[in-house]
């Protein structure tokens, strides 16, 4: 069935439109938008014979309407906002900077895991609460469950690990490579469909944990060519942090504080004064003195809290890259989610929102209704790393899938050039001429699509049982047997 598309003219294009319904040219208006419609989708041109004392008129009103028609098609026709389409170019590229994510997780001893596209509301909303709801792209409602996509893996992962927990041995080491989805606006290095690298680590409390999954995150970018000057790692633990503000705050506006604490860097510092001020913060500028320290010895906790959130930092900067490590006492990332050590990659430029960030949420899967257990982890997204990539000049080249190209001398040899295709395949990725070109067309085709290699098929090859092959790239031929390559 066609899906019917809307066509809106201005009164001014259809007044001029009757015109031509008057001289006899179409039936009606709706035609002579049909027939635009056909002359755009099928290429060809209108058929010759409007009358002569008004042709030129004719076609200028005739041209109009194709400009219009053609301008709401292509309105029609374009893709949802905040999504990206992966040409064979782009895939090619995204492919490569996937396949160094999932080989460098994998270096680390963890495994690849995959679950649905869609869960249930209530799953969903769990982690985050109800706030998260208007960023869920929910499924229509069928019956008496409620589904939607997945705004990030952290929740289904850990909602996978539960159902086998007692049966799994611990450390489990899972991460996911795959898209999610969140409506909000679209923005550079935020999308409405996305892909994320999302490492999960359960079952280990200690730093060493902690320290794994900050380490993983640095050598995915360093395994793509990122180093030291291009990006840094800043660093904090949840339990620091609200233990020193519950000495300037009370507990009911402790969320508000956190969550203002965590955009400091986006506000001019007259504003977070301001800010601090509106929330009955005891010396605003002494909080914000100690917030802007950038050295973890000088910071002095009061309460038990603090201290033991001071502790388990400073033993995760002990074990880490300390190239890479910044300690910054600003860094939350959220309230109810993270228990411990949270941390974040940023570019050195401050170009770009986070590349990576994560943490230690040791409730999560207890909030699941799992058996407690302690976890890791962090997510990596592929819009903000790809800007990155750009920006450095570190982007994959697209690399070509076609290693042999086989083209036709003659027709006579067509079957002959379809079995040796057919008896390649078995090895490697083979295209043949579909288009009955001449030599020389087939030739240019071949080094459109970046054939690494070309393969001529006529009468004296197949008379000889060998074929001639051209390495598209050095230009060097030889002669080979086909069972041979």
């Amino acid at each position: 069935m066609m899906k019917t598309m809307q066509i809106r003219l201005t009164r001014e294009l259809i007044t001029e439109i009757k015109m031509l319904v008057d001289l006899g040219i179409y039936p009606n208006v709706s035609e002579a938008v049909r027939d635009s419609v056909r002359m755009l989708v099928t290429s060809k041109e209108r058929p010759q014979g409007l009358p002569q004392a008004r042709q030129e008129e004719i076609e200028n009103i005739q041209e109009k309407l194709d400009q219009e028609v053609k301008k709401q098609v292509k309105e029609n026709l374009k893709k949802p906002s905040g999504t990206t389409d992966f040409t064979p170019e782009e895939m090619s590229i995204r492919t490569q900077v996937f396949n160094t994510l999932r080989k460098t997780s994998e270096s680390y001893g963890f495994s690849e895991v995959e679950p649905p596209a869609f869960e249930t509301i209530s799953t969903l909303t769990k982690k985050s609460g109800e706030e998260t709801i208007g960023q869920i792209f929910t499924l229509e409602q069928k019956g008496s469950e409620q589904f939607g996509l997945r705004f990030d893996l952290t929740v289904p992962i850990t909602r996978m690990f539960i159902e086998k927990q007692r049966e799994i041995p611990k450390p489990a080491k899972w991460f996911g490579l795959s898209r999610m989805w969140r409506y909000e606006r679209p923005q550079a290095g935020r999308l409405r469909e996305f892909y994320q690298l999302s490492v999960e680590l359960f079952g280990s409390k200690n730093p060493e944990a902690d320290a794994e999954v900050i380490s993983l995150a640095i050598n995915c970018l360093t395994n793509l060519k990122l180093t030291k000057d291009d990006f840094y790692v800043r660093i904090n633990n949840r339990k620091l942090l609200q233990g020193i503000l519950e000495e300037y705050i009370d507990k009911e506006n402790l969320g508000k504080l956190i969550a203002l604490v965590d955009k400091k860097d986006k506000l001019k510092p007259e504003d977070f004064i301001a800010s601090l001020k509106d929330l009955n913060v005891n010396d605003p500028e002494k909080l914000k003195q100690i917030l802007e320290t950038d050295n973890i010895n000088k910071i002095k906790p009061n309460n038990q809290l603090a201290k033991e959130g001071l502790e388990e930092l400073k033993q995760v900067i002990k074990l880490s890259d300390k190239d890479f490590i910044k300690f910054d006492l600003t860094v939350a990332r959220g309230l109810a989610y993270y228990t411990g050590t949270v941390f974040e990659l940023f570019d050195k430029s401050g170009k770009y929102r986070a590349l990576a960030g994560g943490g230690r949420y040791d409730n999560m899967v207890e909030m699941f209704k799992g058996e407690p257990c302690p976890a890791t982890g962090f997510g990596l997204g592929y819009s903000t790393l790809s800007l990155l990539l750009k920006d450095k000049g570190l982007m994959p080249e697209p690399k070509s899938n076609i290693d042999y190209y086989i083209v036709i001398v003659s027709q006579d040899v067509k079957k002959d050039a379809i079995n040796i295709a057919n008896k390649l395949r078995a090895k490697y990725n083979v295209s043949i001429d579909l288009m009955q070109r001449n030599l020389g067309n087939q030739f240019k085709y071949a080094d459109s699509i970046k054939a690494k290699k070309v393969i001529v098929v006529g009468p004296d090859e197949i008379k000889k049982g060998k074929v001639n092959i051209k390495d598209m790239k050095t230009g060097k031929q030889e002669e080979k047997a086909i069972e041979d390559i």
